[in-house]
């Protein structure tokens, strides 16, 4: 499989383009690229100004699977990137996770990187300061009078799949480099990393962007028709093995704050949704169109 490439200087969104392209018939294969984006949108439609240093990419997509095997397509979008990642960048392999169901984050590096990683302020190999090592992360729930420690990480990538005229719009969104003008870190969870950050600074800002996107479509173009043929079962194993979530302690919340599960993630089922292990030792299943970790 080929991707057939549509290039942007400035789009509102690539996945704009992509329903549009839906919507007059175009056959699956596109992938469409923006420098920046003025209406930028994922998951659940959270909406943002994307300025250039991101990787902002959208595909086209229309397979003949059955409609249960539709919600791990995220799942290995997600692994397609992270080995685009890894390809371009192999140090990263054993801290590039995949985060169920949408995110791929980065884990903070072990003491013994941290001591040698540059202070804030001090030069890095991009002559900027890491913001990796800044001790934020994911703080997962643990049940009572159990401590764990926390694994900080860092978002790097978010993924959006949405149905539209019976076919899909997959949007993906890498940080590559951290934008000039870009606004100190938001608080929380996701606080972002960029690959300038993390050693992937040779070239342009442009050059660098077009070769993660380069490797994207051909990570996918790899690993789509084998999903294609025979589901998410071949990369289960993959996606456990780098998976953010695996062993941790998690609460699934629905939108208001209604707590549905709470248990340690022990893997991802073979129809995407994250099972869990309750304290009483009972296995739950989650899928992503009704839980949200917190």
């Amino acid at each position: 499989m080929q991707f057939r490439v549509q290039s942007f200087e400035t789009v509102t969104s690539t996945n704009d383009l992509i329903k549009r392209a839906i919507e007059i018939g175009e056959p699956e294969g596109l992938a469409v690229r923006g420098l920046r984006q003025t209406a930028g949108y994922g998951r659940q439609g959270r909406a943002w100004e994307s300025p250039i240093g991101g990787m902002y990419q959208s595909f086209l997509l229309r397979p003949s699977v059955p409609p249960a095997q539709l919600p791990t397509l995220s799942l290995l979008v997600g692994l397609a990137v992270r080995r685009a990642i890894t390809s371009l960048v192999p140090e990263l392999d054993g801290r590039v996770q995949v985060k169920w169901p949408n995110d791929i984050v980065v884990a903070e590096a072990p003491a013994s990187l941290d001591e040698a990683a540059p202070a804030a302020g001090e030069g890095s190999a991009c002559g900027k300061g890491s913001s990796l090592l800044c001790g934020a992360g994911f703080d997962s729930a643990a049940p009572d009078g159990d401590s764990q420690p926390r694994r900080p990480f860092h978002k790097l990538c978010g993924i959006s799949t949405e149905m539209h005229a019976r076919a899909l719009c997959v949007g993906v969104g890498v940080n590559v480099a951290r934008p000039a003008d870009a606004a100190s870190a938001p608080a929380g969870k996701n606080i972002p990393v960029y690959l300038d950050e993390l050693g992937f600074c040779e070239g342009s800002v442009e050059d660098r962007i077009r070769a993660v996107a380069d490797a994207l479509c051909e990570q996918l173009a790899i690993v789509y028709p084998l999903w294609c043929e025979q589901g998410f079962e071949p990369f289960q194993a993959e996606f456990d093995a780098c998976s953010a979530l695996s062993g941790r302690f998690v609460r699934m919340e629905d939108l208001s704050g209604n707590v549905l599960a709470a248990g340690t993630v022990t893997r991802v089922a073979p129809d995407g949704r994250l099972v869990l292990r309750t304290p009483e030792g009972v296995e739950v299943f989650a899928s992503s169109g009704e839980a949200h970790i917190r």
